[in-house]
């Protein structure tokens, strides 16, 4: 609607082929607007062109923001994650609040830098821990493959963010019963025993009183029990089966159970167990407790505008540590109070033994004290200054030149021990003067020292200086030895001309040596074979030595 000046009222006014707005009444021009469907584009500080106007997503891809796509995968990966773990398909609150833990996570800025497998398993187990449910950090660890230390640190950091580390209930104790239909049902492979989870819940229960579950993991307590109820309900299981299932050691096991061997329930059978059980639940029933508001305002639970009942908690912490715990009626003693215990009955049992050696010896090793005394009594044992006084005479008379014997014996004590003094400085000054003239001397022989003559004693004379032990001077000279025999290298500079001459000498040699060899068989062929060898060798001696000595032999012969 639109206000017209000449009509005098709101009209809705026309607009023919998009132009002016005019009154659909008296026709006057009401705005004188064009409005154009194409794209207008403007140049922005820089000079560039760009579109005019603002992108809407949704109109432009029909996709939500990136945030919606990283909330509903991550959504999607926590149902499969309930889905692989058994957590149960109709527990959609377990979704939504691990959904919301992830939000404020993705608030913070939590997922950079962290595997997102990592982020949603903590997320999620928290969420179990919220509705406590029977689901152990190994098992997300066991599923995504990854080590269940890093998972640990994930999920801490995570507390971290979200403040629930700063309330000292967040690390509520688990109550390890709630496992047992899921280990049993592991163990039976898919079937289900009432009686057998009912045992280890009895067990649990008394492990709970004799103080088994302080301190302790419920992985290693819900193995024991289940292990136990096992066997005595006749189904064969090693503890390798149990092992695999409640993801522990078999040293655990075993540790977990010898303890529980110790305890009065160990004694009893599987009957005997659910009976005690029973009579101890309805007596609890029976006699339960009041609330005491015995210090009104003193609340050491979590909820501090509700009054407490006992022991500083309201009354749903009062019922749930009573749950966890077992009660507070029969069981043992606290761990603590038997070490005390024990070492009560030991300084007892000592201070027994001791009062019977004192009987059999006559007398006492405790200190005697004055207080029991007579002060008559005790003038006698001291001396008046006269009879001190005659004492001192009398020691005198017997142990004449006493007193200066012994101021001797301390002045030549004194003298001794400077005299000692002395002569330790003397003999280091003179150590230090004897390594100094040593060392004098052998820098001089040293230097005066002829160089060595051969490879071998300038090693040796190395070795001796270094003073090297780990060196074989036989070997070494077996090495230079061997090094002399071998031919030497014939160096570069050597000439042709004396390599001609080193052939020629050898060839001469070699002559000798025949005619050497060759003389006692001259004697006999003389008469047919002399003047031919004679005439032969002759020649070709002579026409060798001649073309040998012009220097050049073409690589003739």
């Amino acid at each position: 609607m639109v206000w017209c000046k000449h009509c005098g009222k709101n009209v809705p006014g026309i607009r023919p082929y998009d132009a002016a707005l005019s009154c659909d009444l008296c026709g006057r021009i009401l705005e004188n607007f064009n409005f154009s469907t194409e794209v207008t584009f403007v140049k922005n500080a820089a000079g560039q062109s760009q579109a005019s106007g603002n992108i809407l997503k949704s109109v432009q891809s029909g996709m939500s923001s990136s945030r919606e796509r990283i909330i509903r995968k991550a959504t999607d990966e926590l149902m499969n994650l309930r889905d692989a773990l058994g957590i149960g398909d109709d527990r959609d609150d377990v979704i939504v609040m691990a959904s919301n833990f992830f939000r404020i996570a993705l608030d913070h800025n939590f997922t950079k830098g962290r595997s997102k497998e990592l982020v949603f398993s903590s997320c999620l187990y928290l969420t179990c821990r919220q509705f406590k449910l029977a689901v152990l950090l190994i098992d997300f660890s066991s599923y995504l493959r990854v080590s269940v230390y890093d998972l640990g640190s994930v999920y801490l950091q995570l507390c971290d963010m979200l403040y629930i580390t700063e309330n000292h209930n967040y690390e509520k104790l688990v109550d390890p019963s709630i496992f047992i239909p899921r280990f049993s049902n592991m163990l039976l492979k898919g079937a289900h025993n009432n009686k057998l989870v009912l045992t280890a819940t009895h067990i649990i229960a008394s492990m709970k009183r004799d103080w088994m579950q302080t301190g302790r993991k419920p992985s290693g307590i819900c193995g024991a029990a289940l292990y136990t109820a096992a066997l005595s309900h006749g189904i064969k299981c090693s503890k390798t089966d149990i092992v695999n299932i409640v993801h522990i050691c078999e040293a655990t096991l075993t540790k977990r159970l010898i303890e529980f061997g110790d305890t009065e329930a160990a004694s009893l059978t599987a009957d005997e167990l659910s009976k005690t059980e029973r009579e101890k639940e309805t007596a609890a029933l029976r006699s339960k407790r009041k609330p005491n508001f015995y210090k009104e305002g003193v609340v050491l639970c979590m909820h501090q505008d509700c009054k407490p009942v006992d022991y500083g908690l309201c009354e749903s912490c009062y019922d749930e540590f009573m749950t966890v715990s077992g009660g507070l009626e029969g069981g043992s003693d606290p761990p603590a109070f038997q070490r005390a215990e024990k070492e009560r009955m030991e300084e007892k049992a000592s201070s027994e033994e001791n009062d019977k050696q004192v009987n059999l010896d006559g007398h006492s090793d405790e200190s005697s004290t004055l207080s029991d005394v007579d002060d008559r009594e005790l003038d006698c044992y001291f001396r008046t200054p006269e009879e001190v006084r005659l004492v001192k005479i009398f020691f005198d008379h017997e142990n004449p030149g006493y007193d200066e014997k012994e101021a001797a014996k301390k002045a030549a004590g004194l003298n001794a021990c400077n005299n000692a003094s002395n002569i330790f400085e003397a003999s280091k000054a003179a150590a230090a003067k004897s390594r100094k003239e040593k060392r004098q001397q052998r820098a001089e022989e040293e230097k005066n020292a002829p160089p060595p003559a051969t490879g071998i004693e300038a090693v040796d004379s190395m070795v001796k200086r270094k003073k090297f032990r780990d060196i074989n001077c036989d070997y070494l000279e077996e090495l230079f030895d061997a090094s002399v025999e071998k031919s030497p290298k014939r160096s570069k500079t050597e000439t042709v001309m004396e390599k001609k001459k080193k052939e020629e000498h050898e060839i001469v040699e070699n002559e000798q040596e025949e005619e050497d060899y060759a003389a006692p068989y001259e004697q006999d062929e003389e008469d047919y074979a002399a003047p031919y060898e004679m005439n032969t060798d002759k020649k070709f001696y002579e026409s060798e030595v001649e073309e040998e000595e012009d220097g050049y032999d073409f690589g003739l012969y």
